[in-house]
């Protein structure tokens, strides 16, 4: 991806642009094409500690500034409350994301680049200065800003912080708040001076109102350099002194990790929209030793969320070609399934790592993503292995859990209270829920369907008639309770939930699911009215909405107070991931029309343009003008619009 001057010509256009570097393992690297960090999750080293699950910010940034002919020139940008200085952003020329992030300052006839990346496995962030082009002698000084804390939280300097640097022989060790990180360089004289750098402004932090950060700095480095001359940065968690020979070998293997991390996508897959979504796409997964392959909801809020998982697993990776993966990350919530008593968690705790059930729906996904691996790879070595647990599984949800809140009535899962954590709407303000939903819920029945359907297949593929028989029967009872307890032959579309004698006639989008999942419990004519409702009354540039627009709760923006902008995620606002699954539902009825599908996915090769460069939002507004929020990286939406590609629109093509 290229981004020219126009690009990045004021302080929005470069600041609402970022870009992330990863290791492939966690940590990374992550801040804005104009330099200045909107986010507490921001920074230019940020690892995932073997010992804790949450991200460490240890180094924030590092301010620029060049002295050449007499005259200092700030290459930084910060945004303060009241100001933006410096605003180093006006030298930027362009910026290139391939085969690594770099940006070219030019300043009169001195041209300067500047590429981050990270050594792949390690606790590493490069940065490399390359002067391009230049009449004479320069000095580059480069002071780095510490923060040494953990990335959800912002702190003030205090006279508890105690930050404190050692020096060595290129290289300084920095400590403070219980962490330490150090700086090694490859040329240039370091010169003592520590001081606060005071109330960065972050005013895209979405976890409170725009935050104010404090950041330390221990000094600066003062690098000589003429025409033609490199410098380089190591900033890492550990002391970590490579020489520039080693430095350029890493530099070289973060080209080619880049390139070999792509899987095998077909040539009808290599689109640019599709090569930028699954370069980008590559920093959501992260492998370890002891934690085998994870798959991050999204950045900046680095989650573990088995739902997101599963909706995302098709698309970022049996699309890819990436089965090897696919198969770990399943294995590994299989692996805590079994130690909860054969429920699915529904997500690792960020602080303890421990995993927490709370989803109802979140073992129905796993099917679903299950049956996906199965389809392309054409093997069912994965269910034949576990089928002891997957029999299990499906088994609790045929009776009861009641950790969930959850129990089986009349064929039809039924949801016992109105929690929110239960099901994905699971927005809460002051303790009460968002949207109130109770009693049998028309996505997880759905879900329930066709996992009985997948089961069914399952067991005839392994050679189990009685097994076969028995799931299909159950699935049969299933799809005749559904259409009686959902269809609204009034309104043309299916009941969000029924409870008792309440049911509940709000168009929202679950009821897609019922038309797009693998196994449908519905009739066409009925599925072809599902569709064209939901087309008329949710369907939006960038998702579907999460309510009709003429209910009088609807709000479609994000903005207001913190507890509207909580109301509005699930009373409006539009989810990428729902369109991918609206795209298969559509073109369900509609094999020859991918034309018209096309209309649904082409906003998105915009929007990789905004934002996180080649990513999907986790959320948009669902008025105009349609702004993303949430995470400027998701792994759903991500995962969605990729499956659509591959699996309905692409393959139209071959």
């Amino acid at each position: 991806m290229y981004l020219g001057k126009a690009d990045v010509n004021t302080y929005e256009k470069g600041a609402g642009r970022e870009y992330l570097v990863s290791n492939g393992c966690g940590s990374y690297c992550f801040s804005t094409v104009a330099g200045s960090n909107t986010r507490r999750e921001h920074g230019l080293l940020v690892v995932r500690p073997r010992d804790c699950a949450q991200h460490r910010v240890l180094v924030s940034k590092v301010e620029e500034t060049l002295f050449t002919r007499g005259k200092k020139y700030q290459l930084s940008t910060n945004r303060y409350k009241d100001v933006i200085f410096p605003d180093g952003f006006r030298y930027i020329q362009e910026f290139h994301s391939n085969p690594l992030p770099s940006i070219l300052f030019v300043v009169h006839s001195l041209l300067m680049r500047k590429t981050v990346f990270m050594p792949e496995g390690r606790d590493a962030c490069i940065v490399k200065y390359e002067l391009l082009a230049s009449p004479d002698r320069i000095q580059l000084e480069a002071r780095p800003l510490f923060a040494h804390r953990l990335y959800t939280d912002v702190r003030p300097k205090s006279t508890e912080d105690s930050f404190h640097a050692d020096y060595a022989a290129n290289g300084i060790l920095v400590n403070g708040r219980g962490m330490s990180s150090f700086l090694s360089y490859s040329k240039g004289e370091w010169h003592s001076k520590a001081f606060w750098h005071d109330h960065l402004l972050y005013e895209k932090d979405e976890i409170t109102a725009p935050s104010t950060e404090d950041l330390w700095s221990p000094g600066a480095l003062s690098i000589e350099m003429a025409e033609g001359e490199t410098a380089y940065l190591v900033f890492s968690a550990e002391p970590f002194h490579p020489s520039v020979e080693q430095i350029e070998v890493f530099e070289k293997e973060a080209i080619a990790n880049q390139q070999s991390r792509f899987g095998k996508l077909e040539p009808a897959g290599q689109s640019s929209a599709v090569r930028d979504l699954t370069r980008t796409a590559l920093h959501l997964f992260a492998s370890g030793k002891d934690r085998g392959t994870t798959l991050f909801s999204g950045y900046p809020s680095l989650c573990e969320r088995a739902r997101d998982t599963f909706i995302a697993l098709p698309g970022l990776t049996l699309s890819l070609g990436r089965y090897r993966d696919a198969e770990e990350i399943l294995n590994r919530w299989l692996e805590l399934a079994r130690l909860n008593d054969s429920v699915m968690p529904s997500e690792i705790d960020p602080s303890t790592g421990h995993a927490l059930v709370k989803a109802a729906d979140a073992g129905l996904w796993f099917f679903y993503a299950l049956e996906k691996l199965t389809e392309r790879t054409g093997s069912l070595e994965f269910v034949e292995k576990n089928w002891e647990i997957l029999v299990e599984m499906i088994s609790r949800y045929g009776t009861e859990i009641r950790v969930l809140d959850l129990h089986c009535e009349d064929d039809l899962l039924v949801l016992e209270k109105p929690e929110p954590e239960r099901h994905w709407m699971e927005g809460a303000v002051n303790g009460s829920p968002v949207v109130i939903r109770s009693g049998k819920l028309v996505e997880f029945n759905a879900l329930w369907y066709n996992a009985l359907r997948a089961m069914e297949r399952f067991a005839d593929g392994l050679g189990l008639p009685e097994e076969s028989e028995k799931y299909g029967k159950q699935a049969d009872r299933t799809r005749e309770a559904f259409i009686q307890a959902f269809w609204n032959p009034e309104g043309g579309f299916l009941f969000d939930s029924v409870d008792g004698e309440r049911k509940d006639d709000v168009i929202r989008p679950n009821q897609i699911l019922a038309v797009s999942l693998p196994s449908s419990p519905l009739p066409p004519e009925i599925g072809r009215s599902v569709v064209e409702v939901c087309w008329n009354e949710l369907v939006t540039t960038y998702g579907l909405r999460t309510l009709d627009p003429r209910h009088d709760k609807y709000k479609g923006r994000f903005e207001g107070r913190l507890d509207q902008k909580e109301k509005a995620r699930y009373r409006g606002m539009a989810w990428p991931w729902l369109l991918g699954q609206f795209v298969t539902a559509y073109m369900r009825f509609n094999p020859k029309r991918s034309d018209i599908a096309w209309c649904f996915i082409r906003p998105f090769t915009a929007h990789l343009r905004q934002g996180c460069l080649g990513g999907i939002a986790e959320v948009f507004d669902g008025s105009m003008p349609y702004l993303p929020h949430g995470d400027v990286l998701s792994a759903a939406s991500m995962g969605e619009i990729l499956r659509v590609m591959e699996e309905d629109l692409l393959l139209q093509q071959r």
